[in-house]
């Protein structure tokens, strides 16, 4: 039962920080008064950080499932870093330890439309990719699709998000893997560019 728990709490706080940061200011004045708002927020806000750091791998193998941490860093390019270039750790517990490596190209799709700013705006995104996986044991290559709420300017990326994937082995003796993973992507972008994007107004 407290497993059931802390999963769905873990989604209620997923929620919370995906939602744009004016509907979250408006919310916070609302119930500035109350205690419940006062003690919510820093347990909200630790729980963001916990996700931020590790974030939880569900993970289909061999008509088994394993659970495991995972993290991505990416470098992205473009206006506001859409094409995206990423590396990501899995650290698997399958009876005995495993570790999954991968590389790969992703698109953001901003579901709406930024104005230049060197500030972080927020926008809704999909972002489809592909790429190479690698364990020591097998290899093989790569599709995803994630989903979720990016805070983003020329030069920062910082992404919650739902991530479904599935990796094809290169060897027909080695099975396939589907995984799901939910958290936060940290990205840097257009690392060898000075944009200076600036509002008109």
């Amino acid at each position: 039962m407290p497993k059931k728990l802390l999963i769905i709490f873990a989604l209620l706080v997923m929620v919370y920080i995906s939602y744009p940061q004016d509907v979250l200011l408006n919310f916070k004045k609302y119930n500035s008064h109350t205690k419940t708002s006062s003690t919510l927020y820093p347990v909200s806000l630790a729980a963001a950080i916990g996700l931020y750091l590790l974030n939880p791998i569900l993970i289909y193998d061999n008509k088994k499932l394993f659970m495991g941490i995972t993290k991505e860093v990416s470098v992205g390019f473009g206006y506001f870093g859409e094409h995206r270039f990423g590396i990501e750790y899995s650290f698997i517990v399958s009876g005995q330890i495993r570790h999954h490596f991968r590389a790969g190209y992703k698109y953001d799709y901003l579901l709406s439309s930024l104005a230049p700013s060197n500030s972080l705006q927020g926008t809704g995104v999909v972002s489809p990719g592909a790429g190479y996986f690698s364990d020591f044991d097998k290899q093989g290559v790569f599709s995803e699709i994630s989903a979720g709420y990016s805070l983003r300017n020329h030069k920062l990326l910082i992404y919650p998000h739902i991530k479904l994937r599935h990796t094809f082995m290169f060897e027909k003796d080695k099975s396939d893997i589907t995984d799901f993973s939910f958290g936060f992507i940290f990205g840097f972008a257009n690392p060898f560019i000075d944009l200076k994007i600036r509002r008109n107004n």
